[in-house]
């Protein structure tokens, strides 16, 4: 080997380093022989995201981008993000693109050439380009206070569709989670809609409803004192993980499918019981789907699929990844990941539902 590929394949060398030397090897003849070993060492120990970015970049250069895709399975930077869509659109692949790219978005609108690329993806699917939002909370006109038997004690979240307060019943005097629909007028069909799916589904793992007022446009739901996923995604996976797969199984038991499962809508009662709430969206299995939120739509439904399951799979498995990249998150493991990568993978190999679902949990985490 050549001073540069022995220097790049060794651990002590810098990121930095190991790109210029990269870069520098890619004009020789040992351009091959150092991404083939810098592969080999990928798989025994992860390489920096840059590093195994540039390898991607150097593969699809050279003509190999399934290669490309396969280095970069389980890489979750938006440059790995990004390239990955790239090579997917390349290939005609236009819904698998611009999941990738909902994904940079959902972390940074403003990421160099994401906006761009989502909008040639839309255009593609024959979808109109839209300026795409975030999930977490956006500025909207609030609703009036609510004629309602509730005192409102602080706001918790706030969306689209509405905002979400902390509120405590005047007479019975326990805590509540109010929401308080944006548009009443407009969105009682949504809330009614919303209200009932989750009457219908009432039981373990699913949100609980008190109280619907379609007139005034509030929604009176069990508070859950511990918060949504969104603030606890560094917490053990294995403690929520599987009660969450079971609370999708009995969901798709039911013959609905969700549409939402992001970690905003998995609430917490308990340390390890999680509630799946929000069934705003919530269709019949075979029903159309409605839009969804950013960075955590299937592919398939982006493409015009009708409401499946593993959609609900898939939104699982982005759940998963997004607990993997939370800053402070400790490593989950080979098998959580593999899971991940399952379901958010080809759809044919993805979990045709949640009883499949909780039947691919890592073995010994089956609740």
């Amino acid at each position: 080997m050549s001073d540069d590929l022995d220097r790049l394949l060794s651990t002590s060398t810098t990121l930095d380093e190991s790109l210029q030397l990269l870069a520098r090897i890619r004009a020789t003849p040992e351009e091959g022989r150092a991404i083939e070993q810098l592969l080999v060492r990928d798989a025994r120990s992860p390489l920096p995201e840059p590093l195994l970015v540039a390898v991607g970049r150097a593969l699809v250069e050279r003509g190999d981008p399934a290669a490309a895709l396969r280095a970069l399975d389980r890489a979750g930077s938006n440059d790995a993000l990004l390239l990955r869509a790239d090579v997917l659109a390349r290939a005609g692949n236009a819904a698998g693109a611009v999941a990738l790219i909902e994904r940079v978005l959902l972390r940074d609108l403003d990421w160099p050439g994401a906006r761009e690329r989502h909008a040639r993806g839309l255009t593609a699917l024959g979808q109109h380009a839209r300026a795409p939002r975030p999930d977490p909370t956006v500025a909207t006109v609030m609703t009036s206070a609510p004629d309602s038997p509730f005192v409102l004690l602080r706001e918790v979240a706030r969306g689209g569709a509405g905002v979400v307060y902390e509120a405590e019943d005047r007479e019975l005097g326990r805590r509540v989670a109010l929401k308080m629909y944006h548009r009443p007028d407009r969105d009682r069909p949504q809330l009614l809609h919303e209200a009932r799916v989750a009457v219908a589904l009432a039981g373990s793992g699913l949100v609980r409803v008190f109280d619907v007022d379609p007139e005034h446009g509030w929604l009176a739901m069990e508070w859950a004192p511990l918060g949504a996923l969104r603030g606890r995604l560094t917490d053990p996976i294995a403690a929520w993980a599987p009660p969450l797969a079971a609370a999708l199984s009995r969901v798709h038991a039911a013959g609905w499918v969700h549409l939402d499962v992001k970690p905003a809508n998995v609430l917490f009662r308990a340390p390890a019981e999680p509630i799946l709430s929000d069934f705003g969206t919530a269709r019949r299995q075979g029903e159309a789907s409605p839009p969804g939120s950013l960075g955590f739509v299937a592919p398939e439904r982006l493409a015009g699929r009708a409401s499946d399951p593993r959609d609900d799979v898939y939104g699982f498995g982005r759940i998963l990844q997004e607990a993997f990249e939370a800053p402070g998150a400790a490593e989950p493991g080979p098998a959580w990941r593999a899971l991940a990568s399952l379901c958010t993978g080809p759809d044919a190999g993805r979990p045709q539902d949640g009883q499949t679902l909780v039947a691919a949990m890592p073995q010994g985490y089956v609740r």
